[in-house]
């Protein structure tokens, strides 16, 4: 891999420091971004900055175990707040004392809000679901005193306060750190020594030390590294990648390409195996370890046509689905039916309904078997059709260009627009399909990208399809400007760099 750090220097870690400015300047595919790492703000320091604050995290569904638990084992004060319930007996079980240290929400935030003793207010981590978060602010707001932190790790209900309501006091600092990863991957990358790759955000600076204490609670939680982000462009990135490359695309790109398979007369397990198998296991990690122009500088020659075919189908006929997709973030309209769909009081029935539907279907079914093989040490065969396994190349990586390009478009930091794009997805979340199945990380993902990503998929889906049949049946010519808009991209050299800033190249102590 080589490294283009701003002097050039493929030996240069540093880069250029920032004047009066915490972090450190990293090239993006020819962009200047400032980045915080380890080097920048130890651990240290951050227990310096939230020395006598208490951290009330509520919530422990999604991401409120990793980060009570990272933020626990890493030296700082932290409560859980948690309502009785399944949630609230994980808290237990994972070693939180009722009394103690676990709370009810209203307990646990009024513990971090008014301290005993004369010492500043701390920090009220909201971790709820963006529902919950909007039905239990009422009961939050009137607990919060001056100088208080309210902290988030999505930018929704702030950035679409106009419908949530959720609007802290001016006298409160509001911050965001996002971990680029679902709560688990958090967990197991600090248990790995790893941490996760975040974004931060400042909504409001109250105190004057709101970016400390952003930065502080960021490193706090495991990440290794953090890049700036707003809290709009973190939930306009967020929300379109769930529904998009991370989630909702992907499994409508593997429907499509299975159908297409079953159509060709593949069996359910061999189009099962060059579907979601392949991508997972063999394509997605070449991604992660290469990116995208690796992989097609990597691929035998009479292979390139097919793989060019399937990016061109992927790229062409996804596009106006993510425009669409994007334009329906940043009005608020994905907000609003998530609300209203998640607000619902059948909405657990429903979406395990959804889920069941997803695990009993032939190609759930097919995908199960053969990572039950897998786990059982059973060798799953080679590859036995090469020609589709580059085309499903082709395609994956066409559907990441279709959505960096887009971000990009929209203004997005090619650091922002590449993690939500190709790192999360190959670091985190398809690695957890891979082991456990598609239906089991719908289920482990936060409400509103399991609404969003179950709507979305069948759209991709659709558009998809015919795609994948044109690709299969009919041949390919090289082309040379196709080669080039990959090898060229800004993405990949981005990618570069946000490879060698991984966390497990940062220290975590």
């Amino acid at each position: 891999m080589s490294f283009r750090s701003l002097e050039d220097d493929p030996r240069q870690r540093r880069g250029q420091k920032s004047q009066n400015l915490i972090g450190t300047n990293f090239d993006f595919g020819g962009v200047t971004e400032r980045v915080v790492t380890r080097d920048d703000f130890s651990l240290e320091r951050s227990r310096q900055i939230l020395r006598g604050e208490t951290i009330a995290v509520i919530g422990y569904g999604v991401q409120g175990p990793a980060q009570s638990q990272n933020l626990k084992e890493n030296g700082f004060n932290v409560i859980v707040g948690q309502r009785e319930g399944r949630t609230h007996d994980k808290a237990v079980e994972d070693g939180w004392v009722p009394g103690v240290n676990l709370f009810s929400i209203e307990e646990a935030v009024r513990r971090a809000t008014q301290p005993e003793r004369p010492l500043r207010p701390g920090q009220v981590q909201y971790l709820l679901s963006d529902a919950g978060q909007k039905t239990v602010w009422p009961d939050i707001l009137p607990l919060l005193r001056r100088d208080t932190n309210v902290y988030f790790s999505h930018g929704f209900s702030y950035a679409f306060r106009d419908q949530t309501e959720i609007i802290p006091p001016d006298n409160n600092d509001v911050t965001l750190v996002a971990p680029k990863g679902a709560g688990r991957s958090v967990r197991e990358h600090f248990l790995a020594g790893r941490g996760i790759n975040s974004s931060y955000a400042v909504g409001q600076d109250a105190t004057g030390d709101a970016l400390e204490r952003t930065l502080a609670t960021g490193m706090g939680i495991g990440s290794g590294f953090l890049f700036e982000t707003t809290f709009k462009d973190e939930v306009f990135s967020d929300l379109t990648g769930e529904r998009g490359v991370l989630l909702g695309a992907v499994y409508g790109l593997w429907q499509a390409a299975y159908n297409a398979m079953r159509e060709n007369n593949f069996s359910p397990r061999d189009a099962a195996l060059h579907t979601i198998e392949i991508s997972t296991q063999t394509i997605s990690k070449i991604i992660g370890e290469k990116g995208g122009d690796g992989l097609l500088k990597d691929l035998q020659p009479n292979l390139i046509p097919y793989f060019l075919g399937g990016f061109r189908n992927a790229l062409e006929r996804t596009e106006p689905v993510f425009k669409d997709l994007y334009g329906r973030v940043a009005t608020g309209a994905e907000a609003t039916r998530v609300l209203e769909a998640n607000s619902k009081p059948d909405y657990r029935e429903t979406l395990n309904g959804e889920l069941a539907e997803i695990a009993n279907s032939e190609l759930g079914r097919a995908a199960t078997s053969i990572r039950e093989r897998r786990k059982d040490g059973t060798t799953v065969p080679e590859s036995i059709e090469n020609r589709f396994d580059a085309i499903m190349a082709g395609a994956l990586i066409g559907i990441m260009h279709a959505q960096y390009e887009l971000f990009r478009e929209k203004g997005h930091k090619p650091s922002e627009a590449f993690n939500e794009t190709v790192e999360e997805a190959t670091q985190s979340l398809y690695p957890l399909v891979d082991r456990n199945g598609i239906d089991w990380m719908y289920a482990n993902c936060s409400t509103t990208a399991q609404r969003g990503a179950l709507d979305w998929n069948s759209q991709f889906r659709h558009v998809l399809s015919p795609g994948f049949f044109d690709a299969y049946q009919r041949e390919h010519l090289m082309s040379q400007s196709l080669i080039d808009r990959i090898l060229k991209s800004e993405m990949w050299k981005a990618g570069e760099t946000v490879r060698y800033l991984r966390p497990e190249n940062q220290r975590l102590t």
